[in-house]
């Protein structure tokens, strides 16, 4: 089924991570249809860079573009009437965070050590380790052949009996390490490496600092390794330990900024005697959470470039989509643009700040003057740089024509890349807007075969499609050999903007999908049945497929669309009677102004359930759907037709009495219109109710109408 609303799926910042209030929003959203957005929709991310993506798809397209990140599936399988030249082309847009993070979250990489992902984020808890470091510390007792046995089995079941429960509540008296009798010198170095964990677990840092300050000198290679990794932790969250409030929000300046220095020092020198230790990638994510807790923006800044420049899966201690998400949440969100010297890091943020907020997640408007103040930063990526000029002269300035003469006029002929891309499809969407619309569609079609990576081509599907619709090529999207064959768009455009004889030939199509045929003659016969057709609705009607068989459980739903309100029999609950709708429309052919029948016509859109139908609801004017419709006639509102029927003096007896019931119907029972149409106040409704009760009060409608909302 093609989409209808998205549900968006968030990635955890961490246990104690601050939220990404500059990326995300609601947490389901309907989609936009179109490609110029100034404005976070959770559901609206393009494949370029825009300031309308969550600033996490911004990032990641540029991390695919350096390589710093990587796909490793094909995109969501597309149906058998969309026909991609290579499946890696699939892939939808508008898309969601979700989509992209599907396909660039690897599987859980090895050997990142005394460490699970909400740890390695950043010390979201300190037991998030207990597991881990019991298979570390077993492991290295296994690697101590000088070990007795004794002490070995007394160790072993010593840390199997650690149950830290690190709730960090001060009143709670400390606890003893796990008793524990052993011999040899060894045996007491790992007897005092447990109890300096025990104390690391109950938040006795001073303690825990003792003990493993005591084993840095081991000759057990891990004890003398762990301690040393065990020293920064200590300081680490000895120095967060006041930093956040009872909701886990950092409050700023409340780290302990000596304790924040040890940990520096501490995470430095394992770093520089131990640069691909088994706890080297975790010590790198705690210097960056160092840096956030002290509020150290340009060392953030440079953590963060040192973990996208470093490819090695093994090297981080997260995945390209949590490293995303953690920058996203950590730096960009409060971020100095001084302290940001990494070009992608701070075309991000330029991006953000070109988007149009307000409220709580309103950002401050980036000017030309700072924008070009950056340009040292881009020196060697300048194409990157002139694509951010061209995008505040589109987005901020409102210069579309300048914005063309700073992007390439040639059209590719490999692969692009998403910057590529970027630079391409803003240069259409900026030839729209200066009104040549002939010279975008022309450039739409040329990008069409370079267009491989993932949503690229359905982009563009939807920039040509908007172009047709908009340049009074609508017939040209349904044409045999059109490019546009997502279903999504498709439907958009036969439910808003074909006429007549487009939805006839689409509905007789003997090529088009099943759905789109059925889609096709249900608007066509809806629109020409509310819009006064009538005689044509008559002679459409023999294009009705027979009724489907009933449910089983071979065959448990109907086809969609359901086509069974075009077979209404005219019985009402309410006693009004009508004559079937076959009838209806042909009385109204004849007569398009006798009341009754207009009565019965506004039945059958209440009674067949087709009241407030989407195909009355068009899309914004700037999205797929939102020109003018070539299908002449406003949408049907029943209240409309209601008050124009009681406007008219020929209105009189049953016809009028029914029509006073049903008008203030439309606010039952919670007083909001549900029968669309201009609104009415109550003091209205109180008329209608009390004429109905005077006029007509020995009418079954007048007996029943107990309110009037």
């Amino acid at each position: 089924m093609p989409r209808k609303l998205l549900a968006l799926l968030f990635l955890a910042a961490g246990l104690l991570g601050a939220a990404p209030a500059w990326a995300s929003g609601d947490f389901t959203c309907s989609v936009a249809w179109k490609l110029k957005l100034t404005e976070l929709s959770n559901c609206d991310n393009q494949p370029f860079l825009s300031p309308g993506n969550d600033s996490r798809v911004n990032l990641q397209l540029l991390l695919l573009d350096a390589g710093k990140a990587r796909l490793h599936a094909p995109g969501p399988a597309r149906t058998a009437d969309q026909r991609y030249p290579d499946p890696v082309l699939a892939g939808p847009s508008p898309f969601t965070l979700q989509d992209i993070d599907d396909l660039i979250a690897p599987p859980p990489a090895p050997g990142s050590g005394d460490d699970s992902s909400d740890h390695a984020d950043g010390e979201g808890s300190r037991c998030d380790s207990n597991m881990a470091g019991a298979e570390a510390f077993n492991v290295a007792l296994a690697a101590s052949p000088n070990l007795p046995a004794a002490d070995r089995q007394a160790l072993t079941d010593a840390r199997a009996a650690l149950r830290p429960s690190c709730a960090d509540d001060p009143k709670a008296p400390p606890a003893d390490a796990p008793p524990v009798s052993v011999k040899s010198a060894l045996g007491k170095q790992f007897a005092a490496y447990l109890a300096g964990a025990q104390a690391f677990y109950d938040g006795r840092y001073d303690v825990a600092a003792q003990a493993f300050a005591g084993l840095q000198t081991s000759p057990q290679p891990w004890l003398k390794e762990v301690a040393r990794y065990m020293l920064g932790r200590t300081a680490l969250n000895r120095a967060q330990a006041a930093s956040f409030d009872q909701y886990g929000e950092l409050q700023p300046g409340k780290a302990d900024a000596k304790a924040l220095a040890e940990a520096d020092t501490a995470f430095g020198a394992y770093l520089r005697d131990y640069p691909n230790g088994a706890y080297a990638a975790s010590a790198r994510g705690l210097l960056r959470r160092a840096a956030w807790l002290g509020g150290r923006t340009g060392d953030l800044a440079r953590q963060f470039a040192l973990a996208f420049a470093d490819t090695d899966p093994g090297a981080r201690n997260v995945d390209e989509v949590s490293l995303v998400q953690e920058a996203d949440s950590k730096l960009l969100a409060g971020a100095d643009p001084a302290s940001l010297h990494e070009p992608m890091l701070l075309a991000v943020f330029d991006l953000l700040h070109m988007r149009t907020s307000d409220g709580a997640d309103a950002v401050k408007p980036i000017d030309r003057a700072a924008l070009e103040a950056q340009r040292p930063v881009f020196a060697g990526q300048p194409d990157l740089f002139s694509y951010l000029e061209a995008a505040h002269a589109f987005y901020d300035e409102k210069a579309p024509a300048a914005a063309v003469a700073l992007l390439p006029a040639t059209s590719p002929t490999a692969p692009m890349s998403y910057l590529g891309f970027s630079r391409q499809v803003l240069r259409g969407l900026a030839l729209e807007e200066t009104g040549d619309r002939a010279a975008a569609h022309a450039l739409w079609l040329s990008l069409m075969p370079a267009a491989r990576p993932p949503f690229q081509h359905a982009a563009l599907e939807l920039a040509l499609a908007m172009n047709d619709e908009r340049g009074g090529g609508l017939a040209q999207v349904f044409a045999a050999a059109s490019p546009i064959t997502d279903a999504d768009l498709r439907e958009i455009l036969l439910r808003n903007a074909a006429g007549p004889a487009l939805l006839r030939q689409q509905a007789k199509s003997a090529t088009a999908p099943e759905h789109e045929r059925r889609l096709a003659l249900y608007t066509l016969l809806y629109k020409q049945v509310t819009r006064g057709r009538y005689q044509d609705f008559l002679g459409d009607l023999a294009l009705l497929p027979p009724p489907p068989p009933p449910a089983t459980g071979d065959n448990p739903t109907a086809p969609d669309p359901d086509f069974s309100p075009f077979r209404w029999d005219g019985k009402s609950d309410d006693g009004f009677v009508c004559p079937p709708l076959r009838q209806i429309a042909g009385a109204l052919a004849r007569d398009p102004r006798a009341p009754a029948n207009l009565v019965c016509l506004s039945e059958f859109v209440r009674v067949s359930g087709v009241d407030g139908d989407r195909i009355d609801a068009a899309p914004p004017a700037d999205e797929l759907g939102g020109a003018p419709s070539q299908f002449t006639g406003g949408p049907y509102w029943r209240l409309d037709r209601y008050q124009a029927l009681l406007a008219d003096p020929k209105t009189q007896g049953t016809v009028r009495a029914y029509l006073l019931y049903r008008a203030v119907r439309c606010y039952a029972s919670s007083g909001a219109n549900h029968c669309g149409g201009k609104d009415v106040d109550k003091a209205q409704r109180k008329a209608w109710f009390e004429t109905l009760k005077k006029d007509f009060a020995g009418s079954a409608w007048a007996q029943q109408l107990k309110y009037y909302w």
